[in-house]
């Protein structure tokens, strides 16, 4: 993942990118060049900036002159309540009539925020520039909101400014921050004079960022991630440092942010939807595939039990050709079979007969069509479609008890052989 900063000062712009990686923060590029008018931005943009095909995310730091400040104290820790508070709160300092400014805070303390907003207008002018060129964007703030996320040196409280801010900050803590021209060094030492009378917070070391230390200043010592890189892009490592305090800012997710309620960044919808448009469509595919499936094994099943309905409705017809389509062939098979074993002597017999004869004949025999019984004799008249088949039948009969007499033998045109197949009980005079 890719953070761009587009840092903005009253007649210049600082580009920045880091990579992150876990919770590391490589600078990859920076850059600097100078523009005269918000309307050239989009322009220079494109201009300046390598293309990049990574996943990236685009901060604007707007120009401190912009917004005004004021510290609150308001009993509100979370993030959400205090930014449906604060357009309420700023209503009397907002000169923007009939809307909400474009407003956020951090925290100063417990129960002590410092907000800051400007017209919304002016913020939504500023996205659809950059929208434009394809740079919308996810967060719009301002560098010194941030700095007290650099690594001072430091265990008391220290001033750190650049040319537009001063800002006190105590070991990862913002406690005051103004927007003011720090080129007039005799300002900056009755503000710092003003804090320490007001709040009782001294500072012992004055740290300048960017630009070369003045009188009773000194440089900001780089952080591990930028002391062993080389210039970036032409930019020395000291002038990412407002950068890197805003890509740390937007990591920790505690970044001040103008681009809250109505003008919150919808872009990460859209951008889930983009990684995740393939998936979605495999899916989909794969519940379209397992509903045909489905569908088409719903089909042969139906197919089937089909085919064994009009089966059972055939051998029905065969076996009581004088009656009517009945409801449940099923059932009224079972009821005769029922009755045949109820009624005993010869039914009874007639039909343990047969049973005998559906088990002792094979596939081979393709019908009996006649079937004389009397207990002691029968005479049975069927199609074969092979000869052994018949010699097959008769062994079986014979093994279950049966004297049966030589079959005779039919052939048809079609191969098949009509047979005649006679026979007693073992011991019974012919």
């Amino acid at each position: 993942m890719l953070i761009q900063i587009i840092q903005l000062s009253a007649q210049q712009v600082t580009c920045a990118r880091f990579k992150r990686a876990g919770s590391r923060l490589t600078p990859i590029f920076g850059i600097r060049f100078d523009y005269a008018a918000f309307d050239e931005l989009p322009g220079l943009l494109q201009e300046q900036l390598p293309a990049c095909s990574d996943d990236l995310h685009t901060i604007l730091a707007l120009p401190p002159a912009l917004l005004s400040l004021r510290e609150l104290q308001l009993p509100i820790s979370d993030r959400t309540k205090l930014r449906a508070v604060l357009p309420l709160e700023l209503s009397s300092d907002s000169t923007e009539e009939g809307s909400e400014p474009a407003c956020d805070a951090v925290q100063l303390g417990p129960g002590s925020q410092l907000a800051g907003w400007l017209p919304r207008q002016t913020v939504i002018e500023l996205i659809t520039l950059l929208a434009g060129c394809g740079l919308e964007p996810e967060v719009v703030t301002s560098h010194p909101l941030s700095w007290h996320l650099l690594q001072l040196p430091d265990q008391q409280p220290a001033a750190v400014l650049d040319a537009e801010a001063l800002a006190i900050v105590d070991q990862g803590r913002l406690l005051f921050c103004r927007f003011m021209d720090t080129a007039d060094t005799a300002a900056v030492t009755r503000t710092l004079a003003a804090v320490e009378l007001a709040r009782s917070i001294t500072t012992s070391t004055c740290y300048r960022l960017d630009t070369e230390p003045l009188a009773d200043q000194q440089p900001l010592p780089l952080p591990p991630e930028l002391a062993e890189l080389p210039s970036q892009g032409g930019l020395p490592p000291q002038a990412l440092l407002s950068p890197l305090a805003l890509a740390r800012a937007y990591c920790s997710g505690d970044i001040f942010n103008l681009r809250n309620g109505a003008l919150a960044w919808s872009g990460a919808r859209s951008r889930l939807l983009r990684q995740f448009r393939v998936p979605l469509l495999l899916g989909l595919l794969v519940l379209c595939a397992l509903f045909a499936e489905a569908g088409l094994r719903w089909y042969l099943l139906q197919r089937d039990l089909g085919e064994i309905n009009r089966s059972i409705a055939a051998i029905y017809k065969g076996a009581f050709p004088t009656r009517a389509k009945a409801v449940d062939e099923i059932g009224e098979f079972k009821s005769e079979i029922k009755r045949l074993r109820a009624a005993g002597g010869a039914n009874g017999e007639l039909l343990a007969f047969l049973q005998l004869l559906a088990q002792a004949k094979d596939e081979q025999i393709t019908a009996i069509s006649e079937v004389e019984y009397d207990t002691e004799r029968f005479r049975l008249k069927g199609d074969s479609r092979t000869t052994p088949a018949v010699t097959a039948l008769g062994r079986s009969l014979t093994a279950a008890g049966w004297s049966v007499n030589q079959p005779e033998l039919t052939s048809r045109p079609d191969g098949t052989t009509l047979f005649v197949l006679k026979g007693q009980r073992e011991g019974t005079r012919k």
